[in-house]
């Protein structure tokens, strides 16, 4: 891949609660776009990014890392943060760096003292978010509470452009709510599938995509004109008006996946 220019270059945030699995979701970009030819650890001592003796040994990151990581045309960097609150003088300088904070958070936890405290400093910033809920296949674990816990704390800009097909151990891919198709990571050697959306998913996916688009057609005065007068908002249209949403801070995009087992990982990047 050749040197990429300035606008095709997303310098990418990684920030929340400690355990959350960012170093998995940075890990796991970095296998997914063939960067590396392993899913690295922070647990088993293997990760690509913890690699300072003192990391391996506690189990958890203390300095920021970046992954490089190319997709497509873009090169994405991707500055894997701590979560531990003696380092957050590090985290907090790193976001400043960013052009959008992803916070991850667990699916069964939820958001907690850390992920709230820095997601107030990213609003002081005005720096774009989105969030990735993960673990979404651990016991337990609820989509739904999931969500309602984040509009609880953050909001009602937050919209979800994957839904998981199943959760729990039943949990097998996510929904892409932007394109409406199913997309699902089965084995490392057969990398991603995307189909059509199962029949019992699909009530679900509609009523994803109906919110998606009644936030970011706020981005746009005609289009949102066509929209309440109830004409559909085309696919192209939808697409376009993702980056002016997010801009101005109408849109705060939501995934959902499982970093351990690489599902949802493609809709990310």
């Amino acid at each position: 891949m050749a040197a990429p220019t300035t606008e095709h270059v997303r310098n990418i945030v990684l920030v929340g609660q400690d355990g959350a699995g960012k170093t998995s979701l940075a890990e796991a970009m970095l296998f997914v776009s063939g960067k590396t030819q392993r899913m690295g650890t922070t647990h088993d001592g293997k990760s690509y990014l913890d690699y300072d003796p003192e990391e391996i040994k506690r189990k958890f990151t203390i300095n920021t890392s970046i992954a490089p990581i190319p997709y497509k045309d873009f090169k994405i960097n991707v500055l894997d943060t701590s979560g531990h609150p003696d380092f957050i003088a590090d985290t907090l300088s790193t976001m400043q760096a960013a052009e959008m904070a992803m916070f991850v958070i667990d699916a069964v936890s939820g958001p907690q003292v850390m992920t709230n405290k820095l997601w107030r400093m990213a609003e002081d910033m005005r720096l774009s978010r989105s969030v990735y809920i993960n673990h979404i296949d651990r016991e337990h674990a609820n989509f739904d509470t999931a969500m309602a816990t984040l509009y609880a704390r953050f909001g009602s800009r937050l919209g979800a452009v994957t839904v998981p097909m199943g959760v729990d151990k039943d949990f097998k891919g996510v929904i892409d709510i932007i394109r409406m198709k199913a997309r699902y990571f089965k084995g490392d050697s057969e990398g991603e599938v995307v189909e059509d959306i199962p029949a019992e998913y699909m009530a679900v996916a509609q009523n994803a995509r109906e919110k998606l688009c009644e936030l970011v057609v706020e981005a746009d005065d005609d289009l949102m004109e066509k929209y309440l007068e109830g004409e559909a908002i085309t696919q192209e249209e939808l697409e376009g008006l993702l980056g002016a949403a997010i801009t101005k801070e109408l849109f705060i995009p939501v995934f959902v996946g499982s970093t351990i087992i690489k599902q949802g990982i493609k809709n990310v990047m």
